[in-house]
């Protein structure tokens, strides 16, 4: 009798664990901010930051106020250093990238002494915060409410044509943790913000014969070293059907 009792405990741990997997590696439920950055007012910039499942709320507000300081940063001033190496002779093709991404220690002193939480949302999925940098001594009051993802935007397949506007978007997939998700999805925004604004190009072709066969060699050499100011994620969307993240870069001209 012992024994089918503990089959059967064992049994409803499995499934339990089973199902919380199930729930815990999808995003569903998003405060209207995180998907679309609301306009901020004149001299002053919005940021996000946001946790996974918590145990305890204090512990994973503090963990998304960090990264929205951290967001913060990098969105003041980034110095982003990629390389792309792409050897192709017909055959097979092989790409070695690197991406380095980093900001200045004083701008992160300087967002943690002037900012302000605007807004916060508590879900299902995580914990989410907005602030705001400079400090916002009025209380700003946002009509948003707690949401789906909606329709897939025009921007995950054509950049937006805006005059005064530099964009990039990232994309990443197949991800354990929606966290680690956004945050590469975004950095990868602004690299490919980056190379939209400037990038260096190198390619070396060769020739040569292989027994009857003529085989031509291409070597392709990207590189991008530069310090990006001002740049926004101003969108996000999930793609729910096929686990793909999108991040919307934007930049002022």
């Amino acid at each position: 009798m012992r024994r089918a009792f503990s089959l059967m405990q064992t049994r409803l741990l499995l499934s339990t664990l089973f199902l919380f997997g199930a729930v815990a590696f999808s995003q569903t439920i998003i405060p209207e901010w995180f998907e679309e950055l609301p306009k901020s007012p004149a001299g002053t910039q919005f940021a996000v930051g946001y946790s996974g499942k918590y145990v305890d709320r204090s512990l994973a507000r503090e963990a998304a106020a960090s990264l929205a300081i951290s967001n913060m940063a990098k969105q003041r001033e980034t110095r982003l250093v990629f390389e792309l190496e792409e050897f192709a002779d017909g055959r097979f093709r092989l790409m070695n990238p690197s991406f380095e991404l980093s900001y200045d220690e004083t701008t992160i002193l300087n967002v943690l002494d002037n900012y302000t939480v605007i807004d916060s949302s508590i879900t299902n999925d995580g914990y989410f915060v907005l602030i705001a940098f400079p400090k916002i001594e009025t209380r700003i009051r946002f009509s948003s409410n707690d949401k789906e993802w909606g329709e897939r935007p025009i921007w995950t397949k054509k950049l937006p044509a805006a005059k005064h506007y530099n964009f990039g978007v990232g994309i990443v997939s197949n991800y354990s943790s929606w966290v680690r998700a956004w945050k590469d999805a975004d950095e990868y925004a602004r690299f490919d913000l980056g190379k939209n604004i400037k990038i260096e190009a190198r390619s070396i072709h060769t020739t040569k014969r292989d027994n009857q066969y003529i085989i031509e060699s291409k070597i392709i050499h990207q590189s991008f070293d530069e310090k990006i100011a001002n740049s926004e994620i101003v969108s996000r969307w999930y793609d729910t059907k096929n686990d793909v993240y999108y991040s919307l870069c934007r930049q002022l001209r």
